[in-house]
């Protein structure tokens, strides 16, 4: 069999670190070669040039697509994706990949897969059907109706892409690639992190991140303050990470500057999924609404208090408390979550719905024995044997 060469998409640290095992797992791979294509907020200064990890990691750039996130509306986003959907048609044809390879429900995955699909390069779609809330949701399921494979998180999304009308035999169920690195983790020393970060581990943590809903963008700065003079109530030590480059995203990011005199307060643009996940080992419990509270807390038994309307839909474990915005709402949730002792016992017992943490082979083994040729082009034909078949399956 011919080396099939996959090229993956990749715009954020967090979108880059759930499928970093992933990526592994192809470059292990006699049969696939991996290229990347970097772009979105790794390639901006002000979210810590996160193309640097890329580059420390090893992993081979075929092109870096640049994307003018310069505003903090709507309509900024939408011509910063028009602009991103020449840049990738024209990296595209110059690198001619075997399949493109997109994860979740970024603008710049919608636009590598709008490119991709009209070039007739076969789409590998990972994490389609879930639901969440905002623009996100229009973002993936757009990225679906171009994808020619499906690799879903879970039986329920697997569920919503065939109820769109894709056939059943281009959707699989491999699990969260997130899991994948948890299963691999090897955390940042405790004592590292106290030193980083100014802890002090003996005492609660708290781990906060919120990102702004691109259809409430307008209440961003006032959603965050609302967080934020919670956080101020409780009084405990909490790492705040900044929001994303989303309409909205600036506004949040202003009113953070304004907590920094807080003394148990420790802010930080960047911080890599490692770290991440490793502050989640040690934290007492997560306050915003970022998807990793939905997907990765609950391998750890973290306590989410999950805000507003971003991740409505998604599926959740035992772990999840979700509030509104108020801050009313706010501290008795926290509380809970920090000093309830029977809410804190009883998550010991907490499972994971999102996979077993192989997701990473089960992708392989699909990327290898998927089928080329016009029946995967053509979704409006009949489709049978979309893989090879596997010796002993």
């Amino acid at each position: 069999m011919s080396i099939r060469r996959v090229v993956a998409i990749t715009g954020t640290r967090a979108d880059y670190g759930l499928m970093r095992p992933i990526f592994s797992a192809i470059e292990a791979d006699d049969n696939l070669e991996l290229g990347l294509i970097v772009t979105g907020m790794h390639l901006l200064s002000e979210y810590g040039l996160s193309v640097r990890e890329i580059e420390r990691d090893g992993f081979r750039i075929l092109r870096r697509v640049c994307m003018p996130l310069g505003g903090d509306t709507g309509l900024l986003m939408a011509k910063s994706l028009g602009t991103a959907i020449l840049g990738f048609a024209d990296a595209l044809d110059a690198i001619r990949p075997d399949m493109i390879l997109l994860q979740g429900d970024r603008g710049e995955m919608l636009a590598a897969a709008i490119a991709g699909a009209h070039a007739n390069i076969p789409i590998v779609h990972m994490c389609g059907g879930d639901l969440s809330g905002s623009i996100d949701d229009s973002i993936r399921h757009a990225i679906t109706k171009f994808a020619h494979l499906h690799l879903a998180t879970c039986k329920q999304s697997a569920r919503r892409i065939k109820a769109m009308g894709e056939a059943s035999e281009r959707i699989f169920v491999v699990g969260e690639p997130s899991l994948d690195a948890i299963r691999n983790l090897e955390a940042v020393p405790k004592k590292q992190l106290e030193e980083k970060f100014d802890l002090d581990l003996a005492s609660p943590l708290i781990l906060a991140t919120q990102h702004p809903v691109t259809s409430e963008a307008d209440q961003a700065a006032k959603q965050m303050r609302e967080t934020l003079e919670a956080l101020v109530e409780v009084g405990e030590q909490t790492i705040i990470t900044y929001p994303n480059s989303d309409a909205g995203g600036r506004a949040m990011s202003q009113i953070l500057e304004e907590y920094k005199r807080y003394e148990f307060f420790r802010f930080s643009r960047n911080v890599s999924h490692n770290t991440y996940l490793s502050l989640m080992q040690v934290a007492n419990v997560m306050v915003g609404n970022s998807s990793s509270g939905i997907y990765e807390a609950p391998s750890f038994r973290l306590p989410v208090v999950n805000i507003g309307t971003r991740q409505i839909g998604r599926l959740r474990a035992a772990n999840v408390i979700d509030v509104g915005y108020k801050r009313e709402e706010l501290v008795p949730a926290i509380k809970k979550a920090l000093y309830n002792k029977e809410f804190r016992e009883s998550l010991k017992h907490c499972i994971n719905p999102y996979g077993d943490a192989h997701t990473s082979e089960r992708t392989v083994e699909i990327l290898t024995h998927m089928r080329f040729g016009s029946e995967l082009i053509a979704k409006w034909m009949p489709v049978k044997d979309i893989l090879v078949p596997i010796p002993g399956k």
